[in-house]
């Protein structure tokens, strides 16, 4: 089942799934605005769609412009759509306006609210902010939130659930959904609410699921480590159910998000960059390694993935593919830093594939960021059984090189999962940090063979890196072979 959906979800990028489930959302909210299901009007929110889009991807097109960069529309097309199912659906012109108001200072916000080439706050959350602040003044409302009602509790749960598990965000999710329901749910009992009461009215009423699932998982505004995306999360939930007022600023589920943006940026300190291509090699017959340079020294642990923004004319999965780094992060800031990353190079592979396939050595690329948990334990004495599937080696590649650089030897055993017969990919890395070698064929791997290969496997922390029906398969090996702790990292396609 965890393959299947993952299979699912990863024939098209997160982006464009989140386009997807929110269109869904705004589809079945104006079937039932026509039908009085709920309170806002059909064409009330078409023409604030309408409105909104333009002025958001307006304001983005022209900012980009300004700033020299390409723009990415299909994240303003994800903000456009957030911002209408915020901002109060209306057909006035004074609604209209403030609507539209929104949308340009979320589109500019990712331009304006920058530190050193990375926007810092969530653009839909920023614009109806501000919006709202300038509203105050004006006497016109921004922030509403209408799709916080029990009739869209269903879709709006639904899309979030998707973006959560594709993003590995669950957990993020339910953290701020829980304390937010604890927070709140202890006002509302206080005042003579029933327990469960409580728990369906902030569910129903309050926009959290919403919130946590499109909004709180925007991959650019969160840290990059589990913990600090807790941080955020527990920050976030405690702004949006704790009541105060000061003037234009007040409780909001957007100033919420906006102040867990400030606590993440604080504990990670993120900058952009841009990697320029040094050259490319063949590791063989079916993988290509890119090597580049960072546009500045570059920090990360090994184990974590690089987001590439490549323009270019792109298929359904978009401009962006993430990308587990392959090097070792001495490597990135050495006196010539290096990054590497190892792909899959079939035929009639991607669109981003083949972009990337043309580029000419000393072309610059965008990185949005490098992220993920995917780290090897502190504790060098813990024993360790990693499991790669075809080109998922290029974490373990990157461990492993790491390792040998700091001259620490691990007591690590890594079975590799090839379809193509003897084809080890980054053996020198392999050979260099000590570790002991097992190649199996899939249709080999089973717990059975597992404890055969390895008779001392229930003492060993698992991890595991591959396509998504290769890491079911061996997490599911791995556990029935007694190891009991099993860490994942899976590629959905790219």
């Amino acid at each position: 089942m965890r393959a299947r959906v993952d299979a699912l979800t990863g024939r098209v990028s997160m982006y464009r799934l989140a386009i997807i489930t929110l269109a869904i959302v705004l589809a079945q909210a104006v079937l039932f605005g026509f039908l009085d299901v709920i309170g806002p009007d059909g064409y009330a929110i078409l023409g604030t769609l309408g409105v909104v889009m333009v002025a958001t991807l307006g304001a983005n097109e022209i900012a980009a412009r300004l700033a020299r960069v390409v723009p990415h529309r299909e994240s303003s097309v994800i903000t456009a759509l957030i911002v209408t199912c915020i901002v109060q659906p209306s057909l006035t012109t004074t609604g209209l306006i403030a609507a539209a108001g929104a949308g340009v200072l979320a589109g500019l916000s990712k331009y304006l609210i920058v530190w050193r080439g990375r926007h810092l706050l969530n653009p839909a959350a920023t614009g109806v902010l501000i919006a709202g602040i300038i509203g105050y003044y004006a006497g016109q409302g921004v922030g509403f939130w209408w799709v916080a009602t029990p009739a869209l509790l269903p879709a709006v749960a639904v899309g979030a659930l998707l973006l959560l598990d594709r993003t590995r965000r669950l957990d993020v999710g339910l953290i701020f959904i829980g304390l937010t329901i604890v927070l709140i749910g202890i006002r509302l009992v206080a005042t003579g609410t029933a327990p469960l009461g409580a728990v369906t009215t902030v569910l129903q009423l309050f926009p959290v699921v919403f919130l946590a699932g499109f909004m709180l998982s925007e991959p650019l505004t969160l840290p990059p480590r589990r913990w600090q995306q807790w941080l955020t999360a527990a920050v976030v939930a405690v702004a949006f159910s704790v009541p105060f007022g000061f003037g234009p600023i007040y409780t909001s589920p957007e100033l919420a998000l906006v102040l867990g943006n400030i606590v993440a940026f604080a504990v990670s300190r993120r900058e952009g960059f841009s990697v320029r291509l040094v050259d490319r090699a063949a590791l063989s017959p079916f993988a290509t390694e890119y090597r580049f340079e960072p546009s500045r020294p570059l920090r990360f642990e090994a184990g974590q993935y690089l987001e590439l923004h490549l323009p270019h004319s792109a298929d359904i999965r978009g401009m962006r593919r993430t990308f587990s780094i392959a090097s070792a992060p001495e490597r990135a800031v050495a006196d010539e830093p290096r990054l590497t990353i190892g792909i899959r190079t079939p035929e009639g592979g991607s669109s981003f594939k083949a972009a990337l396939g043309t580029l000419e050595p000393g072309t610059r690329i965008a990185a949005t960021q490098t992220a993920g948990d995917f780290l090897l334990p502190r504790d060098a004495g813990i024993p360790l059984v990693m499991v790669a599937g075809g080109i998922g080696i290029t974490p373990f590649a990157s461990q492993l090189a790491s390792l040998a650089e700091r001259g620490e030897q691990r007591d690590i055993v890594l079975v590799v999962i090839s379809s193509n017969p003897g084809e080890v990919i980054y053996r020198d890395v392999i050979d260099a940090s000590g570790a002991r070698l097992v190649e199996l064929a899939p249709d080999q791997l089973t717990a059975d063979a597992l404890r055969d290969l390895i008779p001392d496997l229930a003492a060993r922390r698992g991890y595991v890196s591959g396509a998504p029906s290769i890491v079911a398969a061996a997490r599911t090996a791995l556990r029935r072979a007694g190891c009991r702790r099993v860490r994942t990292d899976y590629f959905a396609g790219y």
